[in-house]
């Protein structure tokens, strides 16, 4: 993995950019790895696609909030 120390960036943001497109890279801080920038394709393949969702509490399927609902009642039973 190719490191780039963070105080560079800004200068080698090019650079930094396209070896991230390659494989993911590291980011240094005081000569030691902080950060990994990969692509998005890499992050994905890694990591999957995740579908959680964030809800107002409003705007939850109908689903989501009678589970939460069932969850409430059995914690008022214990």
């Amino acid at each position: 993995m190719k490191h780039y120390p963070s105080t560079d960036l800004k200068q080698n943001l090019g650079d930094v950019l396209a070896a991230a497109s390659q494989r993911p890279v590291a980011i240094t801080r005081h000569n030691r790895p902080r950060y990994v920038l990969m692509s998005i394709e890499a992050y994905e393949a890694r990591f999957g696609n995740d579908s959680r969702r964030v809800y107002a509490a409003e705007d939850a399927p109908l689903q989501h909030v009678e589970m939460l609902e069932e969850y409430a009642a059995e914690l008022d039973r214990d």
